[in-house]
Parts: structure tokens; sequence; C-alpha cells
């Protein structure tokens, strides 16, 4: 088993001073230069290690001194346990006067037994599929910062959480409620739905909007993959605070993201000139994360309001109120072995993994109109859309479609988009092209025009909608007030039940078209 490169390649002094922070000796490095000449004399051998461990892609900078002290060092070594102060919760049944009003769940504290084995650095902490982890951190008080740590899942979830951080996370933004926070979680937004992770999506969903920061931003390695089951990833977010507007007003915080010590991704490059993909500013950071809130900041490991709670282990986690450069970051990374064997240990017990949701068939569908959407219900997030049509000022225009999806999530369903111009939706890279609003069957929306979940509303029974929505008709109106739109769907469940959805007040400011898209769906247009 490879040894941890750089305790052995730095001195003991700066090793001790990186420890400072976290109950360990009281030492630092006197001397900063010395300190780069260990750091320089150490480089091949740091390139060795970075040769046999880093990943395919993207590599490792030369190594750089850390700052002395971090904001914040969780070890997850068993020693340390108390004295770093996390503890165990679980997901618990709302309350009927809960404050999460954006939540599935409460979470409150449990008893649970910790169990420890050997990780990257020193020893991990063990989850076993019941509980999370509240970390109990403060926040940096500013939109410049890193955090950093390992892990190595033996389950995940898509949206659901590793590590999660911010300000009124399970709560709906209404007014007084400033939502802002990043989790660290699973997609399924690779290519043709492929399952990727990490991917750090983020919220800053302001009561007001009044400061134009309002933003779902996310960013991830764009290679498909999924790294950190049943093996080790260092997962790193540097917030590097630059503000970056879009072209719907929003503006978002500058990030670098590292996968095993090396830069993967850089939203300033990509805000200036597109270097990663085509869209230039909203794979980035939400505003406001590590900044003081209305309510207390939460800092979560394995567990959030609505999701599958995470299973496997957690490790070494930094957090520091600067931006980490390159060269710092693959110094963290040189501070670990992903090589270790991680063994759950002995008489910790472990949940059972729930039954793999079995997805609808409707091979035997027979289409009657214009289909939108794969008939397998393998539809990709954002890869079709139906023709568009124009909603003249003072009119109203219908359609009727059925909406059948595969069932496994409320999200598979139908989209309806509000644009300015009739050409299809692949045309967003015209200057001139405006997106009022996107709006999904499970009652969530998002763009310029919509003014949160707040102006929409629905009947569904949620304990029945992804079955209800197998099959249903689905009779849309738009209108179009001249400054608002309205959309409301009324749809007939194929056993007869009929529910209301609607938005109302959408705000536009030229002329409106709409389109219908759709995931894991497929639609029959009438």
């Amino acid at each position: 088993m490879k040894k941890k490169v750089l305790a052995a390649l730095l001195s003991a002094s700066m090793i001790m001073a990186m420890l400072t922070g976290c109950g360990g000796e009281e030492a630092a490095v006197e001397n900063s230069e010395a300190v780069e000449s260990v750091v320089e004399e150490s480089t091949e051998a740091v390139e060795s290690v970075v040769e046999e461990v880093a990943p395919a892609g993207p590599t490792l900078a030369e190594a750089e001194a850390l700052p002395e002290t971090p904001f914040a060092h969780i070890t997850f070594d068993s020693a340390n346990a108390e004295a770093e102060g996390y503890t165990a919760v679980t997901q618990v049944e709302k309350a009927a006067d809960s404050a999460n009003d954006g939540a599935t769940f409460d979470i409150a504290p449990v008893d649970a037994a910790f169990g420890y084995a050997a990780g990257p650095v020193g020893e991990a902490l063990f989850i076993d599929g019941s509980f999370g982890i509240d970390l109990n951190l403060e926040p940096t008080n500013t939109d410049t910062y890193t955090v950093s740590f390992w892990m190595n899942a033996d389950r995940l979830a898509t949206y659901g959480a590793s590590l999660q951080m911010g300000y009124n996370m399970g709560k709906a933004a209404d007014v007084g409620n400033n939502v802002t926070w990043f989790n660290v979680t699973q997609s399924e937004w690779g290519e043709n739905s492929a399952k990727i992770f990490p991917v750090v999506w983020s919220r800053n969903e302001a009561s007001d909007a009044a400061d134009g920061t309002d933003c779902w931003p996310w960013m991830y390695a764009f290679d498909n993959a999924i790294h950190g089951k049943r093996e080790w990833v260092m997962v790193t977010i540097v917030a590097t605070g630059e503000a970056q507007t879009g072209a719907t007003g929003a503006t978002t915080v500058g990030a670098e993201y590292y996968v095993n010590g090396a830069k993967v991704y850089d939203s300033q490059d990509n805000y200036e000139s597109a270097a990663y993909f085509e869209y230039t500013w909203d794979a980035t950071l939400a505003p406001n994360i590590m900044k003081p809130g209305d309510a207390e900041f939460e800092s979560l490991f394995g567990i959030n309001y609505w999701d599958t709670i995470y299973k496997g282990f957690v490790d070494d986690l930094y957090i520091y109120d600067t931006a980490l450069t390159a060269g710092q970051v693959a110094s963290l990374y040189a501070l670990g072995d992903p090589t270790v064997e991680s063994v759950a240990p002995e008489g910790v017990a472990t949940t059972e993994e729930p039954a793999e949701p079995v997805a609808n068939d409707n091979s035997g569908v027979v289409t009657t109109g214009t289909v939108v959407g794969s008939l397998d219900c393998t539809t990709g997030f954002w890869t079709t859309w139906s023709d568009t049509v124009q909603v003249p000022e003072g009119e109203s225009v219908s359609v009727n479609f059925k909406n059948y999806t595969d069932g496994l999530a409320a999200w598979d369903n139908f989209l309806v988009i509000l644009q300015n111009v009739p050409d299809a939706h692949a045309a967003a890279d015209n200057a001139d092209y405006k997106e009022y609003a996107v709006m999904r069957a499970d009652n969530w929306g998002w763009g310029a025009g919509y003014d949160g979940i707040a102006t929409a509303t629905c009947d569904w029974n949620w304990d029945t909608f992804t079955a209800d929505m197998n099959g249903a008709d689905v009779a849309l109106t738009i209108t179009n007030n001249g400054t608002t739109a309205d959309v409301v769907a009324v749809v007939t469940t194929a056993a007869g039940t009929v529910y209301n959805q609607s938005y109302t007040g959408i705000a536009i400011d030229g002329d409106l078209y709409y389109c219908l898209s759709c995931e894991k769906a497929f639609l029959d247009i009438q």
C-alpha cells in the first residue's frame, strides 16, 4: 500500500501547521522559504505518484505549500470523533407545522454507532445507509472559499446528497426564506441520460429576487462517468469569487472544480470563452452559500430533506476561507492514498438496498398524433422538442396530448417552454432568443420570467402522481396577457381522475411562442 506521499515528502513542521486548526499540535511553519524548498525538492516524487494514481485526462498541477491553518478540518478518525463534533441525523416524517415547507422529510438527531475503517488519510467514517452526518460547521462568510473531501460510496442516489451545505435547505423560497446551498450529487445528465457523479448542483433563490442572483447552477467533469462508486475519490470545490452575470440577468460566482486533485472545470474560462461547452454562465456556483443567512447554517453529509440516504465512507474534509490554487489542491490530494481498500467494520449494521423500481411498459401503445420523445421512454433531458406555436397577444392557444412516462421519477413527464422566437428550441444560441420560463408537470420550473414555485398551483395526489401521469390526457392552454403569460393544464388520468395545474403571471416582454419537451417520457400530440 502506498503511504501518504506528501506527509513523507514535506517537512514535519508543515504537516503540524496543517493540523493546527483541528486540534493537532500547536505548531506553525516559521520559514516559508524553507517549506517552498522542500516542496520543490519533492516535485519529482509527487509526479511519480500522479502517474500511478491520477485519472486519465486532466493532470495534477505542481504541488504547492498549503495555507498553514484551514478554516475547518474533520479527519473522521475515531480518536478525534468527539472533538470534531459531528453527529448522526436521519430523515423523519415531516411534522404538520414543519418549517421545511419545501421538503419531503424533516431531519432529526438519531442514536447511531459510528464505525471506522482504513481510509485514504488515517481512518474513514462508515455510514450504513440509515443515517447521515450533521457536520456542525460554521460558514466562512465569504464567496471565496475551498471545500475538499474524500468519499467512497457503496450507494448513490440521483439527486441524493453526499455533501450539502447552506441556509434554509429544506424550505421553499417564500418571503423571508433566502434559500442557498450546494449539493454534491449524482445526476442523469450524461450523454444519453447516463448517470454521472459527482455533480455540484447549487441554488440561490432570494425571497424577493431583488439582488438579481436567483440561480440554480451546476458543474461537473463533463466526462459521462461515475467517480467514487466503490472507489475513493477526492472532490474539491473552489469558489474563486468572480461575479458572472448571464443572459437572464442572474449572477453566479466563479468556481473551479477538481476530481482527484486535477482541475476538470473552470467556470471563469467557460464564462469568458465557452471553453468547455456552449453555455457560458450557468455551469458554476450560486452566490451566498457561505455568507451569513437568515437562518442557521447547515452542513450535512450523506443526507438531505428529500432523497435516499447515502451509504459508504467519508474521509478528511477540509474547508478554507480562501481559493486554493491548482498546486495546493494537488498537495491535498497527495496527502491521501486512493488505493486503500476500505471494508465496512464488523458489527455495524448496514441497511438493505432498496428494490430497483420497475419502469412502465409502454411498448404496446399505439400513437395517433405527432410524437415527441422516444417510445421506450429513454428520452434524455433537454434533447427533443415539439414544433413551436405562436400565442398572439390577448389570445389563448390550446393543445391536447397524451403523456406517457417510465414512472420512475416525478420529473419524468412533459415540460412546457415559453420563448420569444418561432424557431425550434435548438435556436437558444440565437442572440435574440429569450427563454421566458420552463414549467414541469411536477410543479417545478425555472426561467427569467418565472417567479418561483409560488406562482404554481396544482391539486396532484403526490402519493399516486407517477402512476397517474402514465397515459394521462393533458389539455394545455397558454394565454398571452401582453406582459404576462399563464399556463393551465387539465389532466385526466387513465382511470378518469381529473387534476388541475396552473402557472400564472409569468413575465414576458415581447412575442410569445411555446413548445413541448419531455424527459424519460413521450408525448402523443393530437
